[in-house]
């Protein structure tokens, strides 16, 4: 990865009072710097949280090193901090979810760099968010912001910066730049009220009921059991066995395990009762499991891992399980992860997820253009497949 040059020096000042600047961990603010933004402790989004991002970098599943380098951008006014957004510099597209494989390979074939290239985004979580986390900042400070970012990418040759899931704000925001927009679909299962698992199930259509209640009579005749224990509860040994299970299910998938050991305790440790563990046993020995994160209103299915191969085991631990706590805690939101053409019979349904994209490369940015607009088109299609083809008697409204 190349230096990057004059990271901690301030680069924009749209007027005599805020100043923006990058720094090279989200440790060099202080919890209470933080608190100030007036982000409550993430009860809507713990993957924006400080906790969170504090966590993967002192755990050293984010770092230069692993090609994740902080260099998260901040604004002060008086000395007050007004406005944080990540960011990070990449040196591959790696734990993103916002696939740009393509445009990589097309730099290349040109004998042009695309890596590195910088990332606004919570690292290795495709989950919609806030991304400027700011203190009532007007609009011509949050566009002053983008635009120094902008900037900076040309200062330093940072071949692109994208921004990925993104909440209404940032949408609002950046429709107002030249920023290139994408939009992708995840599956989310959105409670109606539900009473229990039962309700939940009998408002499908009869043959996605009947499949999910297949699919559960089959794991529990195995003598399959489940434990959720929550970050209070898990002992230091509970979250060993769990990364065990999540790297061994990483590499025989050919995939990076980019969290380490130590994020998973860590985590557990700084945010409590909001991360969740969830052990599948037979003959009392546990022998997969799931990882979750929880705000008052959404359950975050993250990780996966087993030591062993059953049909089904998947689909109860990380899905089914999932939508019986949700309904159990009146949890409003359930979302299991990104992609998953097979979650649409399982109750889940098609949700639009966005990002914004700043190609510096004038003839890259245009072909990138136009491809997405084909992309979108197909976007387009793909949505009203899905929405045509729900599990629902008739579909739900996305909270």
């Amino acid at each position: 990865m190349s230096q990057i040059t004059h990271q901690q020096d301030e680069i924009s000042k749209p007027d005599d009072s805020l100043s923006i600047s990058f720094i090279e961990s989200i440790a060099a603010i202080s919890g209470s710097e933080w608190s100030k933004l007036g982000f409550v402790e993430h009860e809507t989004n713990p993957f924006i949280d400080y906790r969170f991002l504090l966590a993967l970098e002192a755990s050293g599943s984010v770092s230069a090193e692993k090609g994740w380098q902080p260099m998260h951008v901040v604004a002060y006014q008086n000395d007050k901090l007004v406005a944080f957004m990540p960011l990070y510099i990449k040196g591959h597209s790696f734990g993103e979810f916002v696939f740009d494989w393509a445009w990589a390979n097309a730099y290349q074939r040109h004998g042009l760099e695309y890596y590195p290239k910088a990332l606004t985004a919570s690292p290795l979580s495709p989950i919609t968010g806030p991304r400027l986390l700011h203190c009532d900042l007007r609009l011509e400070h949050q566009l002053a912001i983008i635009n120094a970012v902008s900037e900076w990418l040309k200062q330093n040759q940072i071949s692109s910066w994208h921004i990925n899931f993104l909440d209404a704000d940032g949408l609002e925001l950046l429709t107002r730049t030249l920023l290139l927009p994408r939009r992708d679909i995840q599956f989310h299962w959105v409670n109606q009220g539900y009473a229990s698992f039962d309700d939940f199930l009998s408002n499908l259509k009869t043959k996605k009921r009947k499949n999910i209640l297949r699919e559960r009579r089959q794991v529990k005749s195995r003598g399959w059991s489940f434990e959720w224990l929550s970050g209070v509860e898990a002992a230091d040994e509970d979250w060993q066995l769990f990364y065990n299970m999540y790297k061994k299910t990483f590499d025989e998938k050919g995939s990076w395990s980019q969290l380490t050991p130590e994020f998973f305790p860590l985590l557990a440790k700084n945010m409590g009762d909001q991360v969740l563990l969830l052990f599948a046993k037979k003959d009392n020995q546990r022998l997969a499991g799931a990882y979750f994160i929880r705000s008052k209103t959404h359950l975050y299915g993250r990780y996966w891992g087993s030591l062993v191969e059953e049909e089904f085991l998947h689909f109860e631990t990380c899905y089914y399980q999932g939508i019986d706590y949700a309904i159990k805690q009146g949890l409003d939101v359930f979302e299991p992860g990104a992609q998953g053409e097979h979650k649409l019979s399982r109750g889940f349904n098609p949700v639009l997820t966005y990002s914004y994209h700043d190609i510096v490369e004038p003839a890259f940015r245009e072909a990138i253009a136009n491809a997405l607009r084909y992309e979108a088109k197909e976007i387009d299609q793909l949505l009203d497949y899905y929405q045509t083809h729900s599990s629902y008697k008739s579909t739900p409204n996305h909270s």
